[in-house]
């Protein structure tokens, strides 16, 4: 009886520390599991966060915009004009990227009266005389959304050139996300002129800051 009744309590037993063995297997693979999802999810985050949200090929359209459009300007100009280049790539209207954004063209249309002189006889018996008309020509005109990338004249900056260097540091940084501070305050410019000039769509626009020699705009 008294074998019986110590076998029936080592079997008992054998279970319970079976049941605890599994269960503690359990808790390790669940903590396992657990540990895997949170580093897959950290390393996820880190590399959104570090990954440029610009293609290599728009961040070099953005420094040449930002070089050959204010290669003179000061620090702020340049990322200024960097953040107006970015802003118009996220409005549909100018492009889906920032390089198409950087060699838009908008086809215009405008008049031009032509003068044309001809020899013309008057009468039957008068020598010919010289008679004017004026017509008026309409034309398409292609105007480029930054002067440099049209007519070819804009060479390939020095790779030494401390004005490219700080372009295409800029242009990364904007790629990364930096600039908090002047994204605030350009989060909202799609244009910019010259102090130089004062061209007429500058009027129906909401004027937003001068920077260096630049004038921006909503």
């Amino acid at each position: 009886m008294k074998l019986k009744l110590f076998l029936i309590s080592l079997a008992v037993s054998s279970n319970v520390l079976a049941l605890d063995v599994a269960d503690v297997k359990a808790e390790v693979s669940f903590t396992e599991q657990m540990i895997n999802q949170t580093t897959n999810f950290v390393e996820s985050t880190v590399t959104r966060i570090t990954k440029p949200f610009l293609s290599e090929k728009d961040v070099e359209c953005l420094a040449r915009n930002i070089f050959y459009e204010s290669g003179g300007e000061p620090t702020e100009g340049k990322i200024a004009v960097g953040l107006v280049t970015v802003n118009r790539a996220q409005d549909p209207r100018f492009g889906n990227s920032v390089c198409e954004v950087v060699k838009a063209r908008t086809v215009v249309t405008k008049t031009r009266e032509v003068k044309q002189t001809e020899m013309v006889k008057i009468g039957y018996f008068g020598p010919p005389e010289k008679v004017t008309t004026k017509q008026t020509v309409i034309e398409q005109v292609p105007v480029c959304q930054f002067s440099w990338t049209c007519g070819g004249y804009a060479r390939k900056p020095k790779a030494d050139d401390e004005r490219w260097l700080e372009s295409k540091a800029i242009a990364e940084g904007i790629a990364r996300g930096d600039y908090e501070e002047y994204k605030t305050k350009y989060g909202t410019a799609l244009f910019f002129h010259s102090t130089g000039v004062r061209p007429v769509w500058a009027k129906s626009k909401k004027y937003v800051t001068k920077t260096g020699h630049h004038l921006f705009y909503e």
